[in-house]
């Protein structure tokens, strides 16, 4: 491990471990009255990183500020970000409350900046922006059904997130490329009702752009309305209206449609320049579905999934038309009765793509506000720390993962703390190569990656992990590793393997 390695990772673990040892610190009180308080705390994070043979020997290109670019070949970054918060409450006399918050995240990227095939995020930068900002009205009509109505800037999540989460992109002179502490959506607003078994949201939101502050990489400026309804049964003790992880089971329709998007030439890469007038429909469910115990179907047994559907009839950018999808199923196993009551499941991921890059219907699947991490932390739905976090393009691809996890019976700074430690392996292929570009006499699969992850919970304001892994590359991998090197510069040697190191923090104050 090079020296320069050692010492960012020592200070990272450092800083990680003051803020494990210390107490929980609840929100910090300003003002507290009958019927009014006021509310401030601190989020802060951290990450480290390590990948020797970057994309497989290709490495990661660095723009230099004369012109051109360097060569990275075993990339070494870190990022950190904070964010500071006020929220307050007013409790009216008329029955209902009143809500707002208020945000803004400082990031910074340090060292060689993010792995990519021509980094996002070198030449150290750092960025503070607006995060929320926004007012609400909290109307309940008994203990089990309410109303609310929010506006302004917000954190907007559809279930797991897979389709909607992600509000804000950190990229470029942003930095924190992979904590992404971003979320916030800009309003007018949400209406949300919770039930008892059923909620629902209407909303009319839009991203939180910026393309000359994220270098030409944000994702398109996008206006869209919809709604969402969900069937749920919550967890015993739970509020599965209100909270995604309470329900036991649930069963989500989604529809939104973009009325306005930027569909200027800047945005006609990875499949998102057709946004405007798209319509996207979404069918999602979750948790312990269908309990049969005759067949062993019990509260062990998990079965999650999704399709959602993309059509538009009147894309930009020179398509007559978009017509694409994603899917995913994901069958889990919790053998309680084991040690460390391990958790296995498969999922099958399958992102739609077209034979033909020049077809004049684009059948590649737009991700639009995907969120990664909503149940899972490793073994989200970034296919693998190392060719799916910075090669693969989560499009005209299938993946095969297989998500093994177990908590040791173990506490090591306190009686109620928690030890996670995973197995992720992911199998990535082309749909079609031809329709990323790619010769047909490469073959369709891309790479093979085993990552081990140890997740660490000191308390719910507290957290960090450590992660390591190894990818094997496919054909069609050595191929997209080779057409990410910049024209003119010359090819490295390519290699079957690559690597990350990884470890990261968080604190809430």
């Amino acid at each position: 491990m090079s020296s320069k390695l050692r010492k960012l990772f020592v200070s990272l673990a450092a800083l990680g471990n003051v803020y494990v040892i210390s107490d929980a610190y609840a929100d910090q009180t300003l003002v507290a009255t009958r019927n009014i308080s006021l509310k401030a705390s601190l989020d802060i994070g951290g990450d480290a990183f390590f990948l020797p043979n970057t994309n497989f020997g290709t490495g990661s290109y660095r723009e230099k500020r004369t012109g051109g670019y360097a060569l990275i070949k075993d990339t070494t970054y870190a990022e950190l970000y904070g964010k500071p918060i006020l929220a307050g409450q007013w409790k009216t006399p008329w029955g209902f409350s009143v809500f707002g918050q208020a945000s803004a995240i400082g990031s910074t990227t340090l060292g060689d900046g993010d792995a990519e095939s021509i980094s996002q995020t070198t030449r150290t930068p750092r960025a503070v922006t607006l995060e929320e900002a926004n007012l609400g009205i909290d109307l309940p009509f008994n203990k089990e059904r309410k109303l609310i109505i929010e506006g302004g800037r917000q954190k907007f999540q559809i279930d797991d997130g897979f389709l909607m989460g992600k509000g804000a992109y950190s990229s470029g002179d942003r930095g924190a490329w992979w904590y992404a502490p971003r979320f916030a959506f800009s309003g007018p607003g949400v209406i949300k009702y919770q039930g008892k078994a059923l909620r629902a949201d209407v909303f009319m939101l839009e991203n939180n752009t910026n393309n000359k502050q994220t270098r030409n990489n944000d994702r398109p400026e996008t206006k869209f309305e919809g709604f969402d309804i969900t069937w749920f049964r919550s967890r015993p003790g739970g509020d599965g209206g209100a909270v995604y992880e309470d329900r036991a089971a649930y069963l989500t329709l989604t529809y939104f449609h973009v009325r306005k998007a930027n569909i200027g030439s800047a945005y006609d890469y990875a499949n998102r320049g057709d946004r405007q007038g798209m319509n996207v429909s979404q069918l999602s469910w979750g948790g312990t579905f269908v309990p049969i115990r005759a067949l062993g179907i019990s509260k062990h047994f998990t079965l999650y999934g999704t399709f959602v559907s993309e059509q538009n009839s009147h894309a930009g950018n020179g398509y007559k038309g978009v017509s694409a999808y994603s899917t995913y199923i994901e069958p889990g196993y919790t053998f309680t009765s084991l040690p460390w009551k391990p958790h296995v499941f498969y999922r099958y991921t399958r992102f739609s793509g077209g034979k033909n890059s020049h077809s004049r219907t684009k059948h590649n699947y737009d991700t639009y506000f995907l969120y990664d991490g909503r149940r899972y932390t490793y073994g989200g739905y970034w296919p693998g720390e190392i060719t799916g976090m910075y090669l693969s393009p989560l499009s005209n691809m299938e993946i095969h993962q297989v998500d093994l996890t177990g908590v040791p019976p173990v506490h090591l700074l306190r009686k109620a703390d928690e030890l996670k430690l995973g197995l992720h392996f992911y199998d990535l292929s082309f749909l079609y190569p031809t329709g990323s570009g790619l010769s047909r006499n490469v073959g369709s699969h891309m790479s093979d990656e085993l990552d081990f992850s140890a997740e660490y919970t000191f308390d719910g304001n507290t957290s960090g992990a450590i992660a390591g892994g190894v990818a094997f590359a496919g054909p069609a991998g050595k191929a997209l590793a080779k057409a990410g090197v910049p024209g003119g510069m010359p090819m490295p040697p390519i290699h079957g393997t690559s690597g990350v190191l990884e470890l990261y923090f968080y604190r809430h104050f």
